[in-house]
């Protein structure tokens, strides 16, 4: 019995803490506050981390940087782990999930779907397809998010100058775009949270424009020195991912639109 304990208190301690890296812009849902310091609470992407890395016997600490220097953080090292829309190029540059034909395991993603926000008084707009009648008009995007690039190859003019939902919210109210397009858990991850801030002003497009995935990506030096604990949280995420992060997101979208923040 104490052999066990011990072995058991050793695995404990064997892994590092988790530095997990995330956007240093509100984005509620999902992360919360602005700046350097983690929000209390801290938001349901960041929630969701944490219960994967308990799950493997892992910590968290967390790591607030600009959305564009993320990825690289990832790829140096100085960061252990971040959420990513990744494409089949990032498996050379971070560690993902595979399956066993070595494409990106979807099983182990999160599912996200990229809808469009528009202003409730435009009705050319209010019922449209945005992948096949938006046309030429201008969509705003957050600074440096990955569905850009997305956006653009499918032909869309994109106005991504604002960092976060909140500020792209006010431009579509000034008329200085004319939809918002974001990635969400489930389309109706806002909605609460807009009608606190702009009533019945902005409406969301029922045809999402596409279906994304978001992995829990790792540095692979990470990986490599711990790999166990790394395919623990990925199991984790198949396995109870999905499902939680839901309820994680429906807890935080009731929470801040009672709040109004």
């Amino acid at each position: 019995m104490l052999a066990l304990a011990f072995a058991a208190g050793h695995a404990a301690a064997a892994c590092p803490s988790v530095r997990l890296g995330y956007v240093d812009h509100h984005r509620a849902p999902y992360f919360l506050g602005t700046g350097s310091d983690e929000a209390k609470p801290a938001g349901a992407a960041v929630d969701l981390v944490r219960e994967a890395a308990s799950a493997a016997g892992c910590k968290v600490t967390v790591v607030r940087l600009p959305q564009a220097r993320l990825r690289n953080a990832l790829k140096t090292g100085d960061i252990d782990a971040m959420a990513m829309e990744a494409v089949d190029a990032d498996r050379d540059l971070y560690a993902l999930p595979l399956d066993a034909a070595g494409k990106l395991d979807q099983g182990k993603a999160l599912r996200v779907q990229m809808v469009v926000f528009v202003r409730a008084n435009d009705s050319a707009l209010r019922n449209i397809d945005p992948a096949r009648e938006f046309g030429q008009r201008w969509m705003g995007s957050n600074y440096a998010a990955p569905q850009v690039a997305l956006l653009r190859k499918a032909g869309f003019k994109v106005d991504d100058g604002a960092l976060d939902p909140e500020r792209n919210f006010e431009k579509l109210m000034r008329n200085r775009i004319d939809g918002y397009a974001v990635s969400l858990a489930s389309p109706g991850d806002l909605d609460n949270w807009i009608a606190s801030r702009f009533g019945n002003a902005i409406v969301r497009l029922e045809r999402p424009l596409q279906t994304n995935y978001i992995w829990l990506a790792m540095s692979k030096d990470f990986q490599a020195r711990n790999p166990e604990r790394v395919n623990a949280m990925w199991g984790w995420m198949a396995q109870q991912g999905r499902q939680r992060f839901a309820r994680l997101v429906r807890k935080y979208d009731k929470q801040l639109a009672g709040t109004g923040s």
